[in-house]
């Protein structure tokens, strides 16, 4: 090989070296970048599974909250370990339970988000919220319904069973005139359908991926644009991917939570900040004890109809007057 050959062939490779340097850290994190957003859209599939399986337990057990949320756990408990066998299904139950108890200690409320409602603790890795049936539900008015607001329980089949009340002649009527509308009836009818939605704090793990997802997620919560490097994200707004310092401490207080129209929100903006301490290692317990933590919320909706009486005491959705 002649010397102009050497010389060439070790440009080459020079310039095959520093492309490779260049390129290299990009595909890691597109590669990482995949991993992670696949688990989390299995993590949301199982989520609406868990919607379903908590909404089948409350059909059953008379809108039971407790027994919905149990059923969400066994639900969502692969996402969170192995279950493959009766010992390694022990061991991700009991690291959920211990996971759950150390969520629940943390200061999730910020004095407006109450702890819990009728029993049913609002915080910790999952929640179940009751939407329907709902405190502001007009079942005063409805015929089959004797007692009005002070019902105990809802009786799910009262609507289309025959009536059994003083007056059924005005109340049947309707079945010799079927255009008749009756509203009492079509009220009553959606009283009966158990609503639930759940939420669920998913926790990501691939590294690297885990934190750029979260702050982006987060950064699209408070409605700001982050600039900078990729892993040296700010809110400078003059930066570009020159940029060599990481500086977005003041997207904490930016957090504006995610609501609903009806029923808890799925997450206020306490929760959001306790989720930033969680991430950035500003909670010094957490942070001494498991370093830093990256959750998403992951949420879902179901509704079926009651085929047991739902109870009153088991209504989850917000008073009108309570201001949340």
């Amino acid at each position: 090989m002649r010397r102009s050959e050497k010389v060439g062939a070790g440009r080459e490779s020079g310039q095959v070296a520093v492309e490779s340097a260049l390129v290299m850290p990009l595909m890691v994190f597109l590669a990482l970048g995949i991993i992670q957003l696949t688990m989390i859209q299995h993590a949301k599939l199982m989520t609406e599974y868990a919607a379903y399986q908590a909404a089948r337990a409350g059909i059953v057990w008379n809108g039971n909250n407790e027994r919905m949320h149990d059923a969400a756990i066994v639900a969502l408990l692969p996402t969170m370990g192995r279950t493959d066998d009766i010992v390694e299904l022990g061991k991700t139950w009991g690291k959920h339970q211990l996971y759950d108890k150390a969520m629940r200690a943390l200061a999730w409320g910020g004095g407006v988000v109450p702890e819990s409602l009728n029993g049913s603790n609002l915080f910790g890795i999952i929640r179940v919220d009751t939407v329907n049936p709902a405190y502001f539900t007009p079942i005063d008015t409805i015929w089959k319904l004797r007692a009005g607001y002070n019902w105990q329980e809802l009786d799910f089949d009262g609507a289309d069973s025959f009536p059994e009340v003083p007056g059924l002649e005005s109340k049947i009527i309707k079945f010799f005139n079927l255009p008749q509308p009756d509203e009492s009836e079509t009220v009553y009818r959606k009283a009966t359908r158990l609503t639930i939605r759940l939420r669920y704090w998913y926790e990501m793990r691939v590294p690297f991926a885990n934190w750029v997802i979260f702050y982006a997620w987060y950064a699209s919560n408070a409605q700001v644009a982050l600039r900078g490097a990729i892993d040296r994200p700010t809110l400078e707004q003059k930066a570009n991917m020159t940029n060599r310092t990481k500086d977005i401490s003041a997207l904490r207080g930016k957090a504006r939570g995610m609501d609903h129209e009806e029923g808890y929100n799925t997450v206020y903006a306490p929760e959001m900040w306790v989720l930033w301490g969680l991430a950035d290692g500003s909670i010094p317990l957490v942070s001494k004890l498991v370093g830093k933590r990256y959750f998403l919320p992951l949420t879902a909706t179901y509704t079926m109809r009651m085929q047991s009486n739902f109870h009153r005491k088991w209504i989850m959705h917000l008073k009108p007057d309570w201001g949340l």
